[in-house]
């Protein structure tokens, strides 16, 4: 088993406007579903993990088509609400990220480029239909894992279009749906759980 494995989550947002102008009030309707990635940063900064290193998460949001924010490790800085994860994101957009957050100009296969070119890394999408996580043997001995989550709708069509053309596996928790955070914090304690 590798000594130190990192999970990665690619949280993929279509509707949301990289511009970062939606109202702290309404997440979900100004923000288009922002709400989702929000709850997804902290179950992966706060809530989620239990003995899991924070060193070794990360949570890549693709915004639009435009837009990518890479969260690594918040340490202390980690906002203790949805509200509080709402105005990093905003500032991030606007060109003012705090020092745990890298912004860039970028596209969905430019992310999933970069994170297959690794020969231990391996790139998994949550699908009900995918094979089962707990059976997968080949994600707890690879140093880097990524998992790929839609919004509220699961992937549009563009998504989809870019999962068939690198021919990403796809894994699954079960056939129950989840919400993203609650998917993401059941990936962080399997393998809190079988490489730890």
């Amino acid at each position: 088993m590798p000594e130190t494995t990192m999970l990665r989550f690619v949280q993929i947002l279509p509707q949301v406007s990289p511009r970062g102008d939606f109202l702290l009030q309404d997440l979900p309707g100004s923000g288009r579903r922002i709400d989702v990635l929000c709850r997804d940063l902290a179950a992966c900064f706060e809530w989620g993990p239990k003995s899991w290193s924070k060193s070794n998460l990360e949570m890549v949001a693709v915004i639009g088509t435009e837009k990518i924010l890479t969260f690594r490790n918040p340490q202390n800085q980690a906002p203790h609400s949805e509200v509080g994860w709402a105005l990093v994101v905003r500032e991030s957009l606007r060109g003012r990220p705090p020092s745990y957050v890298h912004v860039s100009d970028g596209t969905l296969g430019e992310v999933v480029r970069h994170l297959i070119q690794d020969e231990d890394a391996k790139l998994w999408v949550l699908d009900e239909s995918g094979a089962s996580l707990s059976d997968c043997q080949s994600c707890f001995h690879t140093t880097q894992n990524s998992f790929m989550l839609g919004d509220h709708r699961g992937f549009d069509s563009q998504s989809l279009a870019v999962i068939s053309q690198f021919d990403i596996q796809r894994i699954s928790l079960g056939k129950k749906s989840y919400l993203s955070s609650h998917a993401l914090a059941a990936i962080i304690s399997e393998f809190e759980r079988k490489v730890r």
